[in-house]
């Protein structure tokens, strides 16, 4: 008499993969609801696991610290769906005025995601999340000089006195997170008019107007 070999289901490792994305997106979006709301000092990893509906061992599991779920929350804002489209579009272009006008989308999108995680790290006096701040301006910073350096050097439409590095300190300043949250959260703005208003300070503040350009 033949045995009858039972057969095994197939493992399927991208349903695996799958599953523990979900898992993992819900234990960040749990996090950072608690760090907003809460601050980052007082929520603990027991309330984190209880905010996402997994045990706290699954937390431990994937991030190991509560400081790693904050990292992966504020690293991972900056994946913002568009950025990428409209950075080449800005470099395309080679206008410094669109560059500067697409600049403010950007920064509306990205402040959108981000300005909430920057106060709780702010807020937190943790030393790590602090310097993780600062590590993060510092990036931001490298990243609109490599995309609007080139432009502000050979548009010719700066205004008179304004060098390029003072351009440069000046957009960096003002797409950064400190503004969009005084505007935003401290003056109830939308973030649409906050996006209106930055692309025309920015210009009218740094560039020569086109008409009187043309006229010379």
């Amino acid at each position: 008499m033949v045995k009858s070999v039972e057969r095994k289901r197939p493992y399927s490792t991208g349903l695996r993969q799958e599953q523990a994305q979900i898992t993992k997106n819900r234990i960040l979006d749990a996090a950072s609801r608690l760090f907003v709301k809460s601050g980052y000092s007082s929520v603990t990893v027991e309330d984190i696991a209880l905010e996402a509906g997994v045990a706290h061992q699954t937390v431990y599991a994937v991030f190991r610290t509560k400081l790693a779920v904050a990292q992966t929350i504020i690293w991972s804002s900056f994946q913002t769906e568009g950025i990428d489209e409209l950075m080449a579009q800005a470099h395309e272009s080679g206008d410094l005025e669109v560059h500067i006008r697409l600049g403010a989308l950007m920064a509306r999108r990205l402040n959108e995601r981000f300005a909430t995680i920057v106060r709780f790290m702010r807020e937190s006096g943790d030393p790590a999340l602090l310097a993780e701040y600062q590590k993060i301006e510092g990036l931001r910073f490298e990243q609109i000089r490599a995309q609007v350096s080139p432009v502000l050097k050979t548009s010719g439409r700066l205004r008179r006195g304004i060098s390029p590095a003072d351009a440069l300190g000046t957009i960096w300043a003002m797409t950064g997170t400190d503004l969009y949250n005084q505007l935003v959260s401290g003056r109830r703005w939308t973030a649409s008019r906050y996006e209106e208003w930055l692309k025309d300070a920015l210009v009218n503040m740094l560039l020569e107007p086109s008409n009187t350009r043309e006229d010379k």
